[in-house]
């Protein structure tokens, strides 16, 4: 006997009951924050290239590792789909086709126009490794016409190669190291899945597995640091990161950088936790002051790190970056704002974080082609400050162009082809033609 017979024996049909699904939170202020950490990036490398002394009293090299913040909000906003999906009990992990078009969408356009742009009409791309070249110049930099560098850098695999790392776009090694990440994280998100059909643990511990597997990884790698280094042809410890050598490349990889995603990933589990009440309330509404009081020793154990040169210096950052997300999203969470939320999401800070990509390809670039004309000032305070408001002018003057240009475009035809998608998915089947009862 059918269901439908069933119902209708035992009395009016009822709406089979379906799963309360909790809202999804409108994360804001990351965006803001994205924004400020690409400033600070480009401060970093302005102040250094044309100030190094008075970079170096004022500290401001130490902005650099806003960088590692990048691959931890990376490894939380893209990871967060994975998570809800997981957690809501859905059919399956979120679409992959969809995923790479908009991953691709995302960057390689950009990418591609600011480097033809700066190798071929700016002529301005490294054709050598930068960390060789004196400070302060614009030597190593030229036009790539080599066949296997242009291919490298076009296809943004030039960190692979010590001939090739750190040439073109100097500061696009980054690109290659968050391409690694978004080829690991539908692998990740198939075993997630899998293990969710075939266990009845927590989602969250299960969701919990996968940013645990990157973290070995990168702690694995991190330990090999030591015996690459003390194979290697230099003892130089720029040359051993940045220089044309197999450290670099071994310093730049996935294998030595995956637990910086991790840690965001983990941020991923914590708020989609706060989103469904998984927490206890006790809990639930101090993880904002946990995470907090848990910056201030992490970031001093990071600078001693730092300071004895240690190769787990990064994780401390990455863990410090993934509390400070928590501080600005935990509270979104469970339905709240911040003003520290609603402060990163004020329009002129939003907007260098919608443009920041585009930004943070232009910045080095940018600051090359102004030594050139003879527009950066000198190693003072004075001149360290002109820089810096030239730069950020500029870099976001041309940010705004690609964006507008090449950007939004590229991003708003993936947003078209995933809405046809879904309109043909939802498009019902035509209905079957009545008969005529005389027939």
């Amino acid at each position: 006997m059918t269901q439908d017979a069933i119902s209708t024996s035992a009395g009016p049909a009822q709406e089979p009951a379906s799963p309360v699904r909790r809202k999804r939170v409108r994360i804001i202020g990351l965006d803001g924050v994205r924004g400020l950490l690409c400033l600070m990036i480009a401060i970093t490398h302005v102040t250094t290239h044309y100030s190094p002394k008075t970079a170096a009293t004022w500290q401001t090299g130490l902005f650099g590792f806003s960088l590692v913040y990048f691959f931890v909000l990376s490894g939380f906003l893209l990871f967060l789909p994975y998570v809800r999906n997981l957690v809501d009990e859905r059919s399956g992990m979120p679409d992959v086709t969809d995923y790479v078009v908009h991953r691709f969408a995302r960057i390689v356009p950009c990418y591609l126009v600011i480097f033809l742009f700066v190798n071929y009409v700016l002529q301005i791309a490294y054709i050598q490794n930068p960390a060789i070249q004196p400070v302060g110049t614009d030597d190593g930099t030229g036009m790539i016409t080599d066949p296997g560098q242009l291919i490298a850098n076009l296809t943004l695999m030039q960190t692979y190669f010590p001939a090739y790392i750190q040439t073109g776009i100097n500061p696009s090694w980054s690109l290659t190291l968050e391409y690694a990440f978004y080829t690991s994280l539908p692998l990740l998100g198939f075993l997630l899945f899998r293990m969710r059909k075939k266990s009845t643990r927590n989602p969250f511990v299960l969701a919990a597995v996968a940013p645990l597997i990157l973290l070995v990884i990168g702690f694995v790698g991190r330990s090999l640091t030591p015996l690459v280094y003390a194979n290697s042809s230099t003892t130089d410890f720029i040359l051993l990161n940045w220089g044309p050598n197999w450290s670099a490349v071994f310093a730049k990889s996935f294998l030595t950088n995956a637990d910086n995603f991790a840690f965001g990933m983990f941020a991923a589990v914590v708020f989609v936790a706060l989103e469904h009440g998984a927490l206890r309330e006790q809990i639930a509404k101090r993880v904002r002051m946990f995470s907090a009081v848990a910056i201030l020793p992490v970031f001093l154990l990071s600078g001693v790190l730092l300071v004895v040169a240690n190769q787990y210096a990064t994780l401390g950052v990455s863990v410090v970056a993934a509390l400070m997300i928590l501080i600005v999203v935990a509270p979104l969470g469970r339905g709240q704002k911040t003003k520290l939320a609603v402060w990163l999401d004020i329009r002129p800070i939003r907007y260098v974080g919608e443009v920041s990509l585009s930004a943070y390809l232009w910045h080095f670039p940018m600051l090359l082609l102004l030594g050139r004309i003879g527009w950066m000032a000198g190693d003072t305070l004075p001149g360290m400050l002109r820089n810096i408001v030239l730069l950020l002018t500029c870099t976001i003057l041309a940010a705004t162009v690609t964006y507008y240009g090449v950007e939004k475009p590229g991003m708003n035809y993936a947003k078209r082809l995933r809405a046809k998608k879904k309109a043909s998915v939802a498009k019902p089947a035509p209905a079957p033609l009545a008969q005529d009862s005389a027939s």
